[in-house]
């Protein structure tokens, strides 16, 4: 008995057997439908489905043996996987590769054999065979009928592959469902998920019941516009007609990326709501109870208030006693008493610009603050705010660069409180930017948009301290603050301030040193807008 050669391409071959998951032992349904079909159409007692692996042929469909596989070096198929076609051996105890092969000699007595190799990619993983225990000729039509069957299973293995494919991808994303069920269940505030259909995937039972939907009555599947409508019918979402309420929300979430927004409810409590959508198409709803932080945070805010206006009359009186003092009203003073007049009336006028930065805060907050809109020329609002911050420039030794467009540029301002933001960014730049340094101005169109860049060359702001920049007393700690005191609520006040003209500030995403600040207002007057 002669033993069947390795083909060239044996690891290539072993890995498409592995890649079409035809390893292992155990036989199919489809397979055997298969060879019983074989051994009917060319009348033989036996048909098979055999998978040549690098040991053992293993049967993956059987007609006629009771056998799941045979080790390689006695299979006929391990010398059919090398012919490209069909291999056909009338007579098996007439031909030296097969005479004393124990499956020719003993059962089955194989003495006719024909198979046609399996290819998939290329290279043959086995073969579609037939067996008789009697000599026999196989025609040439006979040899183009089983080539074709045997591309038929070729057929069925590919889609057979596709199959475990869709169920290994349906498998992990149901694994993955059941994950994120089970993080969303256990997140502290109410989560839902909407696929890119808007209709409800995932949610946790708070959810519900922070948005008092009845029991039951929610679903998977659900259209996130009956659940909007739900709310908009409670009041949560504000006065007015639920259905218009509940078509603007839907056009707001098909057409923005995220939304902010509180719902009070018909107990009082309030909600901060909160939708982000993803990049394909679905989008996350988070829910938080915030009733409890909101009346801790208004609470703060009347005391800092109320102290801010007891303390601004005091520190008035003192500020102007420290000057009359130290402008020898009292008499001469000796130096070191001169001195500390000094350091005393720097420290009011400190705790002065505090408690005016606190004042200010509160009434843009409250809406008490009054804006008086009207058309001004932005580049004489700049060139005013340069001339005035050239002697702080000075004393820094920072020169003040401004760069104008040849055309004027003019919005709808109120020019006080514009000016008040250009000179808060101005003095930090001039503050934070090292000695022999250029700080740079500019004033440009940027659509229907005026905007104004200011850009230093400090040390810049680390990346952390960037996501509160612009709330009420951030300070950044560490090498970038490099020992610059303030009041922390500057840049919150200059927010608060484009907010108010429907405007945009932004701190530029750059790597490079320094701080890049852009102030964007709109030119033309915005409907509803406050004065």
């Amino acid at each position: 008995m002669q033993t069947p050669p390795v083909p060239d391409d044996e690891s290539l071959r072993l890995a498409a057997i592995e890649r079409y998951k035809l390893g292992g032992i155990g036989r199919e349904a489809a397979f055997d439908h298969v060879t019983r079909l074989a051994a009917d159409l060319f009348d033989v007692p036996i048909s098979l489905v055999s998978i040549v692996g690098s040991d053992m042929q293993c049967f993956r469909g059987a007609c006629g043996l009771d056998s799941s596989g045979t080790p390689r070096d006695v299979a006929f198929c391990a010398f059919a996987i090398l012919d490209p076609d069909v291999t056909v051996v009338r007579d098996a105890s007439t031909d030296p590769r097969f005479a004393d092969n124990p499956l020719v000699v003993g059962e089955p007595y194989i003495r006719f054999y024909a198979g046609a190799p399996l290819r998939l990619g290329g290279q043959a993983v086995g073969t579609l065979c037939i067996i008789d225990s009697r000599p026999r000729r196989f025609s040439a039509a006979e040899r183009r009928r089983l080539a074709g069957l045997a591309q038929t299973v070729v057929d069925m293995i590919e889609l057979r592959v596709e199959r475990f494919a869709g169920e290994d991808h349906q498998r992990a994303l149901e694994e993955e469902r059941q994950l994120l069920k089970l993080t969303v269940e256990n997140v502290s505030e109410g989560v839902a998920l909407f696929d890119n259909q808007l209709r409800l995937m995932l949610w946790n039972e708070d959810f519900i019941s922070l948005l008092g939907y009845p029991g039951g009555s929610v679903s998977e599947g659900a259209e996130a516009s009956d659940l909007v409508a739900y709310i908009a019918a409670s009041g949560a979402l504000g006065a007015g007609d639920p259905a218009v309420i509940t078509s603007e929300l839907m056009r707001s979430i098909r057409d923005t990326e995220s939304r902010h927004l509180d719902l009070v409810t018909e107990d009082g409590s309030t909600l901060e709501f909160r939708r982000k959508t993803l990049a394909d198409g679905r989008f996350i709803a988070t829910l938080r109870d915030v009733t409890n932080e909101r009346q801790i945070a208004r609470l703060k805010d009347e005391l800092v208030s109320t102290v801010s206006h007891e303390l601004r009359t005091p520190l008035t009186a003192i500020s102007g006693a420290l000057g009359l003092l130290g402008a020898g009203a009292a008499g001469a003073l000796d130096t070191k008493a001169e001195r500390l007049v000094v350091l005393a009336r720097k420290n009011t006028e400190r705790l002065t610009e505090l408690v005016n930065d606190l004042l200010d805060m509160d009434k843009l907050q409250s809406g008490r603050m009054g804006f008086r809109f009207a058309e001004e020329d932005l580049a004489t609002l700049l060139s005013d705010a340069v001339e005035q911050h050239q002697p702080f420039a000075a004393r820094h030794d920072v020169e003040i660069a401004l760069t104008l467009p040849a055309e004027p540029v003019t919005a709808p301002i109120d020019r006080a409180r514009t000016f008040q933001v250009i000179a808060n960014l101005l003095s930090n730049a001039c503050k934070f930017s090292p000695s022999g340094s250029t700080v740079a101005i500019a004033l440009f169109r940027k659509k229907d948009r005026a905007c104004i860049r200011v850009t230093d060359q400090g040390p810049g702001i680390g990346a952390e301290f960037r996501q509160r920049l612009f709330t009420r007393f951030a300070q950044e700690e560490g090498a970038h603050q490099a020992g610059h005191s303030g009041t922390g609520l500057g840049l919150a006040i200059c927010k608060a301030i484009v907010d108010a003209h429907h405007g945009e500030i932004s701190l530029a995403d750059t790597s490079a040193s320094g701080a890049t600040f852009e102030v964007c207002l709109p030119l033309q007057r915005h409907e509803g807008g406050n004065g």
